[in-house]
């Protein structure tokens, strides 16, 4: 995945609460994804899934 621009950015309201995180793959943007344990956006292009991790008082965003 060297050759892939993956790219994430974090939305979130005034009161600093995250909202969603929205994905760039491939160099084009693919969608967003809710910010909760779980959730998963999958590239149309290369297939790569985007996955959000929840923990304690941080997260992960693992892509396989």
């Amino acid at each position: 995945m060297d050759h892939k621009k993956m790219d994430y950015r974090v939305n979130f309201r005034e009161n600093g609460q995250i909202i969603s995180v929205e994905i760039t793959c491939c160099g084009k943007h693919i969608g967003e994804i809710r910010y909760k344990d779980g959730e998963s956006k999958q590239c149309p292009d290369c297939g790569a899934m985007h996955t959000i991790r929840l923990q304690h008082n941080h997260f992960h965003i693992n892509c396989n």
